[in-house]
């Protein structure tokens, strides 16, 4: 890539023009990909736009019924705006993807394969600056796209979360798509396609890399996510067995696991007595005197996605290193 030098001559003195704003590598990076950053700043206005509207729907809803109005029309209008929920959370959870596949992918590999790349050897500015400008300025529209539809999507989700067919915290349509992770994950598509971009030198390949990657990352994001939380338990005493004495649970929580409790303390599984014709005297026969319930608090979800980010921030620092030796290898 080569640079233009601006002049502007007054009284016979040649001076360089100023430029405000971006200037260097930086303003070349921004007019290279600015088309791709308007798109995502676009969405991500689109998007926090729709979703504060739907939290205005689901509000307005859920005040109806508060006013104690249980018509079919206001339970329709409640339900209606809670199944929103998940469609929104699906679209948020493909923004690593999206970012990962059609910026982080294109960013190196578009110059590479058109040998524009190739270029930097020859500018006063060194190969690094050259890497970190295109990578920070990716980054930071990245994390702006991400940051701002997260919050919004948390706005929406604690306004009808209470309900029973919202979304739990601990899935993807909420945990990956509010809070520190979603910026985390965002990050990782990004660097992951920056990374695919480098060692390939191709758009397409680098693309479909890409994808195959974020995709095993979400699977096996999906099996770790769990593994962050700490659960609670609570149990109940005196002989009360019955489905209607179960303990009940805070608002928003997840219930884990649902067990009987011996007088010893011993554990028995909520089937225990199920094929007895005389269930309550086989199960005092047992030793059961109650229940013991496990379960996620809601007040674990910000502790979870704060450890599951620290997590995720250990990855993104090994696919940067991965990245620094990519760029070295190919720009040398």
């Amino acid at each position: 890539m080569t640079t233009t030098t601006n002049t502007r001559v007054n009284s016979g003195t040649v001076r360089p023009a100023s430029r405000r704003g971006l200037r260097g590598v930086p303003w070349l990076v921004w007019r290279q990909h600015r088309t791709t950053f308007a798109v995502l700043l676009a969405v991500a206005v689109v998007v926090v736009a729709a979703l504060l509207w739907l939290r205005g729907q689901l509000a307005d809803a859920l005040a109806v019924v508060a006013t104690g109005d249980e018509s079919p029309a206001a339970q329709r209008a409640v339900e209606t705006s809670v199944a929103r929920l998940q469609p929104a959370g699906l679209l948020l959870a493909c923004f690593p993807l999206l970012t990962g596949v059609f910026v982080g992918a294109p960013l190196f590999a578009g110059d590479l394969e058109n040998a524009t790349a190739k270029l930097v050897g020859v500018q006063t500015r060194s190969r690094f600056q050259w890497v970190a400008a295109k990578l920070g300025m990716a980054a930071l529209v990245t994390v702006l796209m991400a940051l701002s539809t997260g919050l919004t999507m948390k706005s929406l989700w604690m306004v009808g979360h209470a309900h029973a067919q919202a979304p739990r915290f601990t899935d993807a349509v909420i945990f990956d798509t509010t809070g520190p992770v979603a910026v985390a994950l965002a990050l990782c598509g990004l660097l992951l396609g920056a990374t695919a971009g480098l060692l390939l030198g191709r758009t397409l390949p680098a693309m479909v890399t890409t994808f195959g990657a974020m995709v095993a990352l979400a699977i096996t994001w999906s099996l770790v996510r769990p593994m962050f939380g700490t659960t609670t338990i609570v149990t109940t005493s005196g002989g009360h067995v019955n489905e209607a004495d179960r303990p009940p649970l805070p608002v928003g929580s997840i219930e884990v696991d649902t067990s009987y409790i011996a007088s010893n303390g011993s554990l028995h599984g909520w089937g225990a007595c199920t094929d007895v014709a005389d269930r309550v005297a086989c199960l005092r026969n047992k030793g059961i005197v109650g229940w013991s319930m496990e379960y996620l608090p809601l007040s674990q979800l910000g502790p979870m996605q704060w450890a599951a980010t620290g997590a995720l921030s250990l990855l993104i620092v090994l696919v940067a290193a991965l990245t620094v030796h990519a760029a070295r290898r190919t720009l040398r």
